[in-house]
C-alpha cells in the first residue's frame, strides 16, 4: 500500500547533513521518493498521507549481532540483573518459582546476575541454588551468557560428577581442597549438558511467543536483527516461523560451531541465500574464540590485574585450537559464507586474524575476498589489529554498551590504560573500517540508541570518563547502526539509508540524534517502527 509520510525531518544518513521533508512508499514497500513535500505530493497519486507530527525519521536500525531466540529469556527466566547479593538471588528465584507454580517436572531458570555487582564479589555456588529447590533443577546464567551455576539436582540430571573432566574450551568449578563440584560452569562447552536438560522442560511454544520476542526489538526501532549462534533445533524453529508467516522483521541466522553447520544449511537450502524467505535467511557461520572480560575469561596477551583466584599472571584461554579454527573458517570460505567470530580479548583477536588469513589463503574460492568476515565484540582490540582488519576486509562489530555497563569493572580488571580504551570505536573509525555497534541481546536489551550514546560519550556508570580519543561523532555512531549494519550483511543496496529504491524500513524518533546534545542521545524515544512501509510498532498503541 502506498503511503506518504510528512511533517517530519527525514534524516537520510547519506551524509551528516542531508535531510528531506517527505518520504513516499510504493506498493512494494520500497521508497519511491524522498525529498521535498511538494514533489512527494505530486507523485503520491492518492496515497495515504501519514502526519508524523514533527518527529525525526531515520533508516530502520540494524542489529549486527544478537541472539534473537535468546530473547525468550525475557519471557521465561527470572530477571537477576538487579540482584546485589546471593540472598537476593535466592529470594528472586523462590518468588519466580512460586508465581509460576514450577513443579518437579519443570525447571527454574534465572538470567543476568553479575558477580561484579554482588556484595560477595564472586559467582554464586550450588548451595545458593539448593536453597531454592532440591527437587527441581535450577540454572542461573551470567549476564554475559558465558557462564552459569547449577544446583545439585541439575548436576545429577545432566550427569556431571566430580570425575567429569573439563571439556576443551570450558571448565567446571570445584570446591577448594575437595575436588567436589561447586555448580559453576564456564563457556558453552561446559554449559551445554545443562541446557540439554533444561530446554525440554521449558515447554517452548515459539509460535505463541514470537510476537513478544519481536516486540523486544521493534520497540527499540530495530527492523533487521540476528540470531548469532543458531543450534540445529533453533534453525528448525526459525524456518518454521518463517514458513508460517509469523516473522515480521528480518532475521539473519548464523549456525554455530560445535554442530554440523553444513547439514543445517543443506537441510534448509531455500533459506541459505542473500534473499529472505518469510523474513528469514542464513547469513553465514559463527565460531567463538574466548569468553567475556567482565567474567575474566576474555583471552588477553597481557595479564589481568588479578585473576579469578587472585592470580597475577591470569590471561584466560582460547576456546578453539588454531587447527580447529582454521578448518572451520576454511569451511565457511570454501562454501562462500561470511564468518562471524566472537573475540573479546586481544589474544583472541590475534588468533582470529591469524587463522582467517591462513584459511583464506588456503581456499580456492574465487569470491573469497568479498565475504566481509566479522570480529564480534572486539572489546580490547588494539590499534594495530584494527589496521590489520582494514587490510584484510574484516569488519569489527563493537559491543560499545560495555562502556556504561562494565566500564568500571574493566578499569579494575584491566587497569586504567587497557580498561580506559575498551570499545575503541575511534581507532576503528581512523582505520577506515565500517564498524558496527551491537548489544548482544539477551545480554542487554537491543537498545542501539544507547549503544550509540556509549560510543559518543564513553561514560561509565560511576561517571568515569574513559579514553576520549576513542569517541566518535553522533553521525559516525548512527551510521554504525544503519548503513554500516546493512553493509555488514551485504544489504547496503536495500537498507541503511533513506534513498529511492531501498526498502521503506524506518524508525520514527521524538528527536534527531544528529541535532540534540550528544549527552541526550540515550534519552531519545522510539515513536514507531516501520518495516517495508507497514507500521509494526507504535509507542502509544493500545
Amino acid at each position: 500500500m502506498k503511503r506518504l509520510f510528512t511533517n517530519a525531518t527525514f534524516v537520510t544518513m547519506v551524509d551528516d547533513v542531508d535531510t528531506a521533508d517527505a518520504l513516499l512508499v510504493d506498493d512494494d514497500g520500497r521508497i519511491a521518493y524522498v525529498g521535498t513535500l511538494e514533489e512527494a505530493r505530486r507523485l503520491a497519486e492518492g496515497a495515504e498521507e501519514v502526519d508524523l507530527r514533527g518527529a525525526a525519521v531515520l533508516p530502520g536500525l540494524i542489529d549486527p549481532h544478537s541472539h534473537f531466540t535468546g530473547a525468550l529469556q525475557y519471557l521465561l527466566y527470572a530477571d537477576l540483573s538487579e540482584c546485589t547479593s546471593f540472598a537476593e538471588i535466592t529470594e528472586t528465584l523462590k518468588k519466580f518459582a512460586a508465581e509460576r507454580n514450577i513443579g518437579p517436572d519443570g525447571v527454574i531458570m534465572g538470567n543476568g546476575y553479575d558477580q561484579n555487582n554482588l556484595i560477595e564479589q564472586r559467582h554464586p555456588d550450588k548451595s545458593i541454588l539448593n536453597a531454592v529447590s532440591e527437587d527441581v533443577p535450577v540454572l542461573i546464567t551470567h549476564v554475559s551468557n558465558h557462564m552459569g551455576v547449577a544446583n545439585d539436582c541439575l548436576l545429577k540430571l545432566a550427569g556431571i560428577t566430580p570425575t567429569t573432566p573439563d571439556p576443551e574450551g570450558g571448565r567446571y568449578g570445584r570446591m577448594n581442597g575437595t575436588g567436589d563440584l561447586d555448580g559453576y560452569a564456564e563457556e558453552p562447552a561446559a554449559m551445554n549438558p545443562f541446557y540439554a536438560v533444561t530446554t525440554p522442560r521449558l515447554g517452548l511454544d515459539f509460535a505463541a511467543m514470537v510476537p513478544d520476542m519481536q516486540r523486544i526489538y521493534l520497540e527499540h526501532g530495530v527492523t533487521t536483527c540476528q540470531d548469532g549462534a543458531t543450534a540445529p533445533d533453533m534453525a528448525k524453529v526459525l524456518v518454521g516461523l518463517a514458513r508460517a508467516g509469523l516473522l515480521k522483521m528480518d532475521i539473519v541466522s548464523y549456525p554455530m560451531w560445535g554442530s554440523d553447520v553444513m547439514a543445517t544449511l543443506a537441510d534448509n537450502a531455500e533459506f541459505d541465500s542473500q534473499s529472505y524467505t518469510g523474513h528469514f535467511r542464513f547469513g553465514g557461520l559463527k565460531m567463538f574464540l574466548d569468553g567475556s572480560p567482565q567474567g575474566l575469561t576474555a583471552w588477553m596477551t597481557e595479564p589481568y590485574v588479578e585473576g579469578p583466584d587472585g592470580e597475577k599472571d591470569w590471561v584466560a584461554y582460547s576456546t578453539m585450537t588454531d587447527e580447529d579454527a582454521i578448518a572451520f573458517a576454511k569451511m565457511a570460505i570454501d562454501s562462500n559464507h561470511q564468518l562471524l567470530c566472537h573475540c573479546n580479548g586481544d589474544a583472541a583477536a590475534d588468533q582470529l586474524l591469524r587463522v582467517y588469513e591462513a584459511a583464506r589463503d588456503a581456499s580456492d574460492n574465487p569470491e573469497k575476498m568479498a565475504l566481509r568476515p566479522v570480529m564480534i565484540h572486539a572489546q580490547t582490540a588494539r590499534t594495530d589489529q584494527y589496521e590489520k582488519m582494514a587490510a584484510i576486509g574484516m569488519i569489527p562489530s563493537i559491543f560499545s554498551s560495555h562502556v556504561w555497563y562494565w566500564g568500571d569493572a574493566h578499569l579494575r580488571n584491566l587497569g586504567p590504560v587497557r580498561g580506559g580504551r575498551v570499545s575503541a570505536c575511534g581507532d576503528a573509525e581512523r582505520a577506515g573500517l565500517p564498524f558496527t555497534l551491537h548489544t548482544d541481546t539477551p545480554v542487554l536489551r537491543p537498545n542501539l540508541l544507547e549503544a550509540a550514546w556509549c560510543a559518543v560519550n564513553r561514560i561509565t556508570k560511576a561517571g568515569v570518563q574513559l579514553d576520549e580519543d576513542q569517541k566518535v561523532t553522533p553521525y559516525e555512531a548512527m551510521r554504525a547502526i544503519t548503513y554500516n549494519g546493512a553493509y555488514q550483511y551485504g544489504e547496503e543496496a536495500d537498507k541503511g539509508t533513506l534513498e529511492a529504491g531501498k526498502l521503506a524500513d524506518l524508525v520514527v524518533l521524538d528527536r534527531n540524534p544528529l541535532a540534540v546534545d550528544p549527552r541526550e542521545i540515550r534519552d531519545i524515544q522510539v515513536l514507531a517502527t516501520i518495516k517495508e512501509g507497514d507500521t509494526l510498532y507504535e509507542r502509544d498503541a493500545k
